[in-house]
């Protein structure tokens, strides 16, 4: 797979301390071919073909360099690599009929081929930006649908292999690091109310997964008899509430347990810079609660969150063999991740701030 240097979580400019990205995807089907799940090999190859062909073109349009591939042409790590930046869905690894991606250099843009549909086009961006990639995704879309006819339905809008996803065929969601919800036990209580919305919280890597490091994923369920703004609209209300629910959370915890928390970051970054191994579960607890402290002003740290948060992307298993450059058994991960975050975490710039107190 192509080395490619700049990603889209680099952007500190745009780091939020609850809102970690914004992400969008369109789901669409062609009219000139079966569904996925009916698809004919051969025909699932011209469908890839086709729309990597579009990859030199749709490069000039955005501006930018894009890197298209067979998904069997990729490792197993580099797939691997690609979900924990969330370029890609897990179920997109899975895919064992013929299937494609076309993505860009710096992993914001990525167009999945043959995935649960025909074509899966996501835009994300770093921090509180949901609308700048929609805005990014819908180009897209324009573009491709000028190039090949969508399958659509003046009733029912687009066609998709879901029918909770037909409509607008759009999945926005907001990437979240929620510490003082969970930690406050009320994350339970936050997904049975936001159900009321037609929004639903998932773990970090969508459907299926488990929250890790205090980051969950809320997403929209309702695609049908909405449009697209709407959609939009109403996830964003729904942040902005959290976001407050979670600020007052982190604040009450520093107030009743302040001591043992600050205690407990303190000794986060002592590990981190000095243990000598660390799987991944225990390394992404440790760089979650140095956010926190970051995030809440007890301590100060070059980069700050926005840089502990591109750590715990590339900590993990996918991006630190691909960073290595060599292939690893879990044993040696650990002794790799311990000394790769003993390196490159930031520096204690303030051991405490004051204001913290009040």
């Amino acid at each position: 797979m192509k080395k490619r240097r700049n990603k889209w979580y680099y952007d500190a400019n745009a780091y939020h301390d609850v809102v970690l990205s914004g992400s969008v995807m369109l789901l669409r089907n062609f009219a000139d071919y079966n569904f996925p799940s009916k698809l004919k090999n051969e025909d699932a190859v011209k469908i890839v073909e086709e729309l990597r062909a579009y990859a030199p073109e749709l490069g000039a349009k955005l501006g930018c360099e894009y890197y298209s591939c067979r998904m069997e042409k990729l490792t197993n790590n580099d797939k691997d690599t690609l979900i924990e930046s969330h370029a890609i869905t897990p179920s997109m690894k899975r895919k064992k009929e013929p299937a494609g991606l076309i993505l860009s250099d710096d992993e914001s843009i990525s167009i999945m081929i043959n995935d649960d549909d025909h074509v899966h086009i996501q835009a994300i961006k770093a921090g509180y930006n949901l609308r700048e990639a929609y805005k990014k995704a819908n180009v897209i879309d324009d573009f491709i649908d000028s190039k090949k006819q969508y399958c659509f339905s003046e009733k029912y809008g687009y066609l998709t292999s879901k029918p909770q996803d037909a409509g607008t065929g759009l999945r926005a969601s907001y990437m979240l690091s929620l510490p003082g919800i969970t930690m406050g036990g009320k994350a339970d209580a936050l997904q049975e109310e936001i159900s009321r919305f037609d929004v639903t919280l998932k773990g970090i890597y969508g459907e299926g997964s488990k929250s890790a490091g205090f980051i969950f994923q809320l997403s929209n369920r309702k695609t049908l008899g909405m449009s697209e703004n709407e959609i939009l609209e109403n996830l964003e209300q729904v942040t902005a509430q959290i976001v407050d629910i979670e600020r007052k959370l982190r604040q009450g915890i520093l107030k009743n347990i302040g001591t043992e928390i600050r205690d407990r970051i303190f000794r986060s970054y002592g590990v981190l810079k000095y243990a000598k191994n660390l799987n991944q579960k225990e390394a992404m607890v440790l760089l979650a609660q140095l956010k926190l402290g970051s995030d809440c002003g007890i301590i100060e740290l070059s980069g700050g969150g926005s840089r502990l948060h591109r750590l715990m992307i590339e900590m993990q298993p996918g991006n630190l063999q691909t960073i290595c450059k060599k292939s690893m058994g879990s044993v040696q991960r650990d002794e790799q991740r311990a000394k790769f975050l003993n390196e490159n975490l930031p520096e204690l710039i303030v051991k405490e701030s004051n204001g913290s107190e009040e």
